[in-house]
């Protein structure tokens, strides 16, 4: 598809009344109004939540018959289930209603559905075995709602039913003895889009204060705010409040479970925003309940022993890791099916048979996401009969409200106007493919070309941590208030380096020669270097291995012509005869680069390339791994002089170089328990991550280790070997890794041998 860049309002005059209430910030201001908030007392009670009325637990209808309910159970010391949901919103409201309960009683069970034996909601199955139990109270979190044959079974059991849920609510509600649900507030309520979790969690804070003690409440918070997040709620009125109250609950969260988690993820930086939540926590999460059971995630938030906490989050990291790989197959199989026979379909309803029911959502996503259009994405369950699957839309289609339209051959369906889940039988499913689509094709019309909306354009110069301070100060962002994104036009591409996932890790130049790191996700199979783009993008940091600096997120890059800019116009200042000692004195205030083990590093502020700056004189102590590796520090150092020394060369001998992997493999082992990112490896070692991965594969043939890599290949878990060699894999792993060694050390000569005067031409 084509991309339009759109600048929202781009020459509307913001009224002075929204910038005062914006505290006479023009660009705050103007975030708002382009996101419809244009009153500027509604603007000013967003940025300031002393100016808010929060919602009150009693103003949910039946919320009195709710804590009454609960407190006949209390007192009558009845078994009470929480039925909760296999998502991170569904196992934050399971944990919240336990831990919460857990204070009075301990007769509290909770069941969390296995995606698939059970699918989306209650079960008949469970409610018979629950009753078996002597459940005599149920309590639904992020469920219920459109389980009416499930709570008939419940009540003909005798068994009382607290419905909590957040979803639509279908015509024929379920006979449960009390429904909380905020879509029973009236129309325009502040709090009529919370999530799952919310509902449970003002449950939870309405038997607390009838208790007298509200101050427990707090200790949800966190659940809370990972369950606004996860769910994509719309963040405006109570849902703005209570993540801005809750999310530094989360951030500096004590919880065991959760610190073990974010533990794992802290190993290739901080975990600091609702961006990091979202993309790094909640599908470690969501993993559990996808590829195994939710009952691992609940566990972990519950759990109060470190070493089993430890445990379980790893094994959920591992579950992520799969998860990923899954996902990309099932993506990859979708686009081809798009590409051979769906492309010119509004809506995108694909089946594959195989596909792994507890992805397919993830998958519908992406699909979505690249094709700009609602996605469904289906699968056949064990009983080969039924037909489950997940959609995802855009903002303009409302995907609930169209399958609600085609759903007489549907057994059941739930969700909202952005994702929804569903379930047939597999003999009716040509039937529902062709009338979504025909529906579909009738009511809506998708243009070809992406408008891609931006708030404003700017220069580089312009973009600064005090920026992105103030872009913080309005948030938090996500679903209804998107985050600020940015327009910059005949941007150059100054270095360009690929991952094997096709991420780009580059550094931009303006017009106006100002540098600046940037990251392109899934971007293109070609490198981008030396292309002049207008491009979209979203401010953050990069904490990337201790890094802490601005980075671009880059959306769309619209190509556009220009002449190439050359990489460096500085001089190259050869010193590789001078002595390290004589060197420092010679350039006290450059930066030093030095990549290789510490132990043959005596100099302590050494740069890398993940915290290299930009600086006037650069000394090189050793060389790159490679030259895409040497533009890319150059590009981010932007010096005048380039000092090469290299003195301090890699071991790239056979017999050297494995020596050294042994050792950095020992100490992880020993110390990191045994995990680390490749890409760790790869510096300390001043090699290509190839070359890593053929080291592990050799060292595994020989029995010294045992390793597994990440599904991305950007971890690897390491175990000390049994020694015995592999004899079918010895011989051709060795070879492998002799040839690249070999590669490394004619780099090494190639870098060494070359005339100072001839580097210019070499890092062009």
């Amino acid at each position: 598809m084509d991309v339009a860049i759109n600048i929202l309002n781009e020459r509307a005059k913001i009224p002075i009344e929204l910038i005062e209430a914006c505290g006479e910030d023009n660009l705050i201001a103007r975030i708002f109004y382009n996101r419809g908030y244009k009153n500027p007392d509604t603007v000013k009670i967003m940025l300031n939540d002393e100016y808010y009325s929060p919602t009150l637990p009693e103003e949910f209808p039946d919320m009195d018959r709710a804590v009454k309910r609960l407190l006949k159970a209390i007192d009558s010391k009845e078994l009470i289930c929480i039925y909760g949901d296999y998502d991170v919103d569904g196992v934050t409201s399971t944990v919240t209603l336990v831990e919460c309960l857990k204070n009075y009683t301990e007769s509290v069970i909770y069941h969390v559905p296995d995606r698939f034996t059970e699918g989306y909601g209650m079960n008949e199955e469970v409610i018979k075995n629950l009753h078996k139990k002597g459940v005599s109270l149920i309590i639904t979190c992020d469920c219920g709602i459109s389980n009416i044959n499930e709570i008939n079974l419940a009540k003909e059991l005798k068994m009382d039913v607290i419905l909590t849920d957040h979803h639509s609510i279908p015509d024929e509600t379920p006979c449960a003895d009390v429904i909380l649900n905020p879509k029973l507030l009236e129309e325009g309520h502040r709090a009529r889009n919370i999530s799952g979790c919310a509902m449970a969690y003002f449950l939870c804070i309405a038997l607390l204060k009838e208790k007298g003690d509200s101050d427990i409440g707090d200790e949800f918070l966190d659940l809370l705010a990972m369950s606004l997040i996860a769910d994509v709620v719309s963040l405006n009125g109570e849902n703005r409040y209570l993540l801005k109250k809750s999310l530094p609950c989360l951030i500096n969260t004590e919880r065991i479970g959760l610190c073990e988690l974010f533990n794992i993820v802290n190993k290739n930086g901080s975990i600091d925003n609702e961006e990091d939540i979202a993309f790094q926590i909640a599908p470690r999460i969501n993993a559990a309940g996808r590829m195994d059971t939710a009952r691992l995630p609940v566990e972990l938030l519950l759990c109060k022993e470190l070493d089993l906490a430890k445990e379980m989050a790893e094994k959920i990291d591992i579950l992520n890791s799969e998860r990923k790989r899954v996902q990309q197959k099932i993506i990859d199989e979708a686009i081809e099916m798009v590409e051979t026979q769906k492309k010119n379909k509004t809506v995108l309803v694909l089946y594959g048979e195989f596909w792994h029911h507890g992805i397919v959502g993830i998958a519908a996503g992406r699909i979505c996401e690249l094709y700009g259009k609602p996605s469904i994405l289906l699968s056949i369950k064990d009983d080969g009969s039924t037909v489950v699957g997940s959609a995802r839309s855009i903002e303009e289609i409302n995907i609930y409200e169209l399958i609600k339209e085609c759903s007489g051959n549907l057994l059941k369906f739930g969700g909202h106007s952005q994702a929804a889940g569903l379930s047939l039988k597999k003999e009716n499913l040509e039937d529902f493919v062709r009338e979504i689509e025909i529906t579909a094709e009738k009511k809506y019309f998708i243009k070809d070309t992406i408008i891609a909306d931006v708030d404003m354009e700017l220069c580089f110069e312009e973009i600064s941590e005090e920026l992105l301070s103030r872009l913080q100060s309005a948030g938090p962002y996500g679903e209804g208030f998107r985050a600020p994104e940015f327009y910059s036009s005949n941007v150059r591409v100054i270095s360009d380096r690929k991952t094997e996932k096709n991420h780009h890790i580059m550094v931009l130049e303006d017009e106006n020669n100002i540098r600046i790191p940037a990251v392109k996700w899934f971007g293109e199979d070609k490198s981008l270097e030396g292309k002049i783009f207008d491009i979209t993008y979203k401010i953050g940091i990069n904490t990337y291995r201790g890094n802490n600096n601005i980075q671009l997120t880059l959306g769309h890059m619209v190509e556009s012509s220009g002449i190439k800019k050359v990489l460096f116009e500085g001089n190259i200042i050869d010193e590789r005869k001078l002595a390290i000692n004589t060197l420092l004195l010679k350039y006290k205030d450059a930066q030093i680069f030095y990549e290789g083990l510490r132990s043959q590093c005596s100099i302590d502020d050494t740069v890398n390339r993940f915290n290299i700056k930009p600086k006037k004189d650069v000394v090189f102590l050793s060389p790159p791994a490679n030259t895409s590796i040497f533009r890319e520090i150059i590009a981010l150092a932007d010096p005048e002089n380039i000092i090469i020394n290299f003195t301090l060369m890699p071991d790239y001998s056979f017999k050297g170089f494995l020596m050294n992997f042994l050792g950095t493999i020992k100490y992880t082992i020993k110390n990191k328990d045994g995990r680390e990112y490749t890409e760790v490896f790869s510096q300390k070692l001043c090699v290509e991550e190839s070359i890593i991965k053929a080291s592990l594969k050799y060292l595994k043939a020989k029995g010294m280790i045992v390793y597994i890599l990440s599904e991305d290949h950007s971890r690897v878990f390491l175990f000390q070997g049994n020694g015995k060699v592999d004899d079918k894999n010895i011989a051709f792993a060795e070879k492998s890794l002799k040839n690249a060694l070999v590669e490394k050390n004619a780099y090494k000569e190639f870098i060494l041998k070359m005339e100072g005067n001839k580097f210019k031409e070499y890092l062009k």
